[in-house]
């Protein structure tokens, strides 16, 4: 029965790269809340905001600014249900560290736009241009895959700043101004590497699972430092943070700051989530980047047509083209053998469907993780692609639980015996099996008899496809068995996954 059915699904199934233009989304909603978020900041801080008749720094809306951000960005957190990703005792130093790094960036971000002599485009091709050159720099650092077109969009923004820094006479960057953008840089330094070693995967419970502990610790250090800062610190800054703060409730400031908070709070979650996207940097950075230099583009057209402010310059406007050109290289050119079958059939082509293989034990932190583990490696060696382009392609394993305590990891012992194999170990993060996850598997590999008649009791539906992974009996659980059981447990799932993938074809 077991090879009927892969036979039959050999028939209708090929490996093709996932299409997920779900990201497009993300940045066409990055770009919606971008565009206000910017032009607010450029009126509040050049006096055209109805009733403010002197100059207003970006210290004195920091704390409205912060403080509504994370007020709204809790509160989808809330909404969602998503605080049961949030596991402190499981915190990594990594999420920490990514954590203040963006905390770094949501307040430099708001900054930037503050500076007189600073417009929005300038202070976008400042930050944008540095971020631009770190997304490579840490996918090369993580041997990550950078496909054609992705290289094709970063050169063609290269050329767009160098374009757009032909007008830089016309601007004045002040030495706090150079320092607020030198350490939003930094907060990419910190963030980036540990986006991409934690979370750039396509389980979306490990996205999700940083998303929330980074988000957290960010709102920590967000809050928490400038509130420091008006109380101990000294000069001219720490007054405008301190009066910030002591008007916070009576200053006209207040609703114009909450409602920038609020724009970044929307900008921050596209644009997260385009980031926490599993393909390369190279990819997801430009497209992010150009997203909101549009927005840029689009809300200084909006400030010169209604508030007499400079028009975009030629160099500035080319820059964007180039923009909109690089992006055009990110999805709809490079899919050029997706549309080519609807111009010569006239009908849609049908996508390929994702192939996925389950793993199933009682808790999800030894047997079943190792086993997904070592089915994504030998999909990779089957398919004759590095391990780090499985993300490229549509054929993976996951693993569940019938038990699990969700969030739990990888148990140390499982680790070290996966390594010890030269099987790459991915972040893992316990999870339940849920139908939906069942429904998705093209097969359903149990340790045991009863983990497989479990399966069946709960989803009947899944019973044709769920088989116990060793045709010999069951894969006994090592915990507390010591290293010696681990090892002959890994050694004896390692066997039965490659016997279940020899009854497998997957073709490149």
């Amino acid at each position: 029965m077991f090879a009927t059915f892969v036979q039959n699904r050999m028939q209708t199934t090929t490996s093709r790269r996932r299409f997920k233009l779900r990201i497009w989304l993300l940045a066409l909603g990055y770009f919606a809340f971008y565009a206000p978020y910017s032009f607010l900041i450029k009126i509040l801080t050049s006096q055209m905001w109805p009733g403010v008749d002197k100059p207003v720094s970006g210290f004195q809306i920091l704390p409205a600014v912060v403080l509504s951000t994370a007020i709204a960005l809790l509160a989808y957190i809330s909404f969602k249900g998503w605080w049961g990703y949030f596991i402190r005792r499981e915190l990594p130093w990594m999420i920490v560290l990514s954590g203040f790094g963006t905390a770094i960036i949501i307040a430099t971000t708001t900054l930037a736009f503050t500076f007189t002599g600073v417009s929005i485009l300038f202070a976008l091709l400042l930050m944008r241009g540095g971020v631009l050159l770190i997304a490579p720099s840490v996918d090369l650092l993580f041997r990550r895959r950078v496909r054609w077109f992705s290289w094709v969009a970063l050169g063609l923004t290269m050329p767009a700043l160098a374009i757009a820094f032909v007008d830089v006479s016309n601007y004045r960057l002040t030495a706090l101004a150079a320092l607020i953008i030198g350490a939003y840089l930094g907060g990419y330094v910190l963030r980036l590497p540990c986006v991409t070693r934690l979370a750039k995967q396509e389980d979306s419970e490990i996205t999700r699972r940083f998303f929330v502990q980074e988000l957290v610790v960010a709102l920590f250090f967000l809050v928490a430092a400038p509130v420091v800062l008006a109380l101990i610190g000294h000069g001219e800054i720490m007054l405008q943070l301190r009066q910030g703060f002591t008007d916070l409730f009576v200053s006209g400031l207040t609703l114009p700051a909450v409602l920038i908070g609020g724009l970044y709070a929307g900008l921050y979650f596209f644009g997260t989530l385009i980031y926490l996207d599993c393909r390369e940097n190279t990819f997801c950075i430009p497209l992010n980047r150009g997203s909101s230099l549009l927005a840029g583009v689009l809300a200084t057209f909006v400030l010169a047509l209604f508030f007499a402010q400079a028009f975009p310059s030629p160099a500035q406007l080319g820059a964007a083209g180039l923009i909109v050109l690089a992006l055009m290289f990110l999805s709809p050119l490079h899919h050029v053998d997706r549309y080519l079958p609807f111009l010569k059939s006239r009908r849609v082509p049908v996508l390929q469907p994702e192939r996925l293989f389950l793993f199933v034990c009682s808790g999800n932190t030894c047997r079943s993780p190792m086993a997904a583990a070592m089915a994504n490696a030998e999909i990779a060696r089957r398919m004759g692609i590095p391990f780090e382009s499985l993300e490229t392609v549509n054929v993976r394993a996951l693993s569940a639980g019938i038990s699990a305590r969700a969030g739990a990891p990888l148990t140390a012992e499982a680790e070290e015996v996966l390594r010890s194999l030269d099987v790459p170990v991915r972040p893992h993060a316990a999870r339940n099996l849920t139908p939906e996850l069942a429904e998705r598997a093209e097969m359903i590999f149990c340790m045991t008899a009863a983990h497989r008649q479990g399966v069946i009791e709960m989803l009947p539906s899944v019973a044709g496809k769920t088989y116990c992974l060793d045709l010999e009996g069951d894969v006994d659980d090592p915990i507390g068995k010591g290293m010696a059981a681990y090892i002959a447990c890994a050694r004896r799932i390692q066997a039965a996954v490659q016997s279940r993938f020899n009854e497998i074809v997957l073709m490149a």
